[in-house]
């Protein structure tokens, strides 16, 4: 099949190939098992994948992932040669028993490697596998589970928001980021949202963000004094850590909360001391990790918020950009380069 494959290491538009990969096929799955790696080889005495879908992919969405595992710099290592590309939708053409309603069906899902969609087919997982809703394009499907169950884990889950506190969004236009502004909104939270540039500042704004501030204009540690006062955030939702991460903590109220769910801007070392002396909480976030045979439930509460939400109209999948499957590798580029609103969404069908 005609996919983006990964060999060496290092930025995607240098080290992606245009070529063709092995289709997945029942029989290579059987040399799999799942872990936080997505598809790893198997080793003796571990179970093989047993719950997935083979789709006919329509569309696909890039994500920072796609660009630290390129590079090397995802906190797990990803066994090479593989296919990038992390969710998409696409029709279901074979699945494992338990999946075999879905055959035909129209779905969106977490698609790992070696096996990502940026291909004609790929595999998906059945523990964030969903059918597409029916008023969402393909192209906003493809952007709807990892950006919005991660924002809700985020948010809900592991950030327990609740209504009236103030919510600093750091790197607040990106993909996930921009899900988790909407979800603070709708929970009743004043969101302060960091972006980097005028139209990304706009761009929040239409999603409901009470205070923007422009990274590019201004020290953002700066506006938030001026306007809110200090230590006035009772939660960080943190995509971005790095030094912005960092120099974002000191704002937060006594018993605030940093939750970290990604990791665009580095991972540097925390002392603990920031937390003991200030009785702050560090609060770790990873869609998937560690949940084991409670994640498909804990994902399905996210898909039903979510989704009750899509229908009250207070949650939309944002798609900044549109582009064709030869252009992947230099949108991956713009996304490193914080040039895009939302999320990059490629056509493959």
């Amino acid at each position: 099949m005609k996919a983006w494959i990964v060999r060496g290491k290092g930025d995607p538009w240098d080290v992606f190939e245009m070529g063709d990969f092995p289709a997945p096929t029942h029989e290579a799955l059987t040399g799999y098992t799942v872990d936080l790696a997505g598809l790893r080889t198997r080793n003796e005495g571990e179970p093989p994948a047993d719950d997935y879908v083979f789709m006919r992919v329509r569309a696909a969405t890039l994500a920072t992932p796609d660009i630290t595992m390129a590079t090397g710099e995802y906190p797990i290592p990803i066994e090479r040669p593989y296919v990038s590309g992390q969710e998409a939708v696409g029709i279901v053409e074979e699945a494992t028993e338990n999946l075999r309603h879905l055959i035909g069906k129209r779905v969106v899902g977490f698609t790992p490697q070696p096996w990502g969609c940026f291909a004609e087919q790929c595999v998906a997982l059945g523990s964030a596998l969903y059918e597409a809703p029916e008023s969402m394009s393909d192209e906003e499907a493809a952007a709807f589970v990892i950006a919005g169950h991660t924002a809700y884990q985020a948010v809900h889950r592991r950030g327990k928001v609740q209504p009236g506190e103030r919510v600093l969004v750091l790197g607040a236009a990106g993909g996930v980021p921009s899900s988790a502004v909407q979800l603070c909104v709708a929970a009743g939270a004043e969101v302060v949202a960091v972006a980097g540039g005028p139209e990304k500042a706009e761009f929040c704004r239409k999603l409901g963000a009470t205070l923007v501030i422009d990274h590019r204009a201004e020290d953002f540690v700066a506006a938030v004094h001026r306007a809110c006062g200090p230590n006035s955030i009772d939660m960080i939702v943190d995509f971005v850590q790095g030094e912005a991460g960092a120099r974002a903590r000191p704002l937060l109220a006594v018993e605030g909360r940093h939750v970290m769910a990604g990791h665009a801007g580095g991972l540097i070392p925390i002392h603990p001391n920031e937390f003991y002396v200030q009785n702050w909480t560090l609060i770790g976030c990873c869609m998937g990790s560690g949940y084991g045979d409670r994640l498909p439930e804990i994902e399905d509460t996210a898909h039903r918020h979510l989704l009750s939400l899509v229908e009250d109209g207070r949650y939309q999948p944002q798609v900044g950009r549109v582009i064709g499957f030869d252009d992947i590798p230099e949108g991956l580029r713009a996304l490193a380069g914080r040039r895009v609103s939302g999320r990059i969404v490629a056509r493959v069908e």
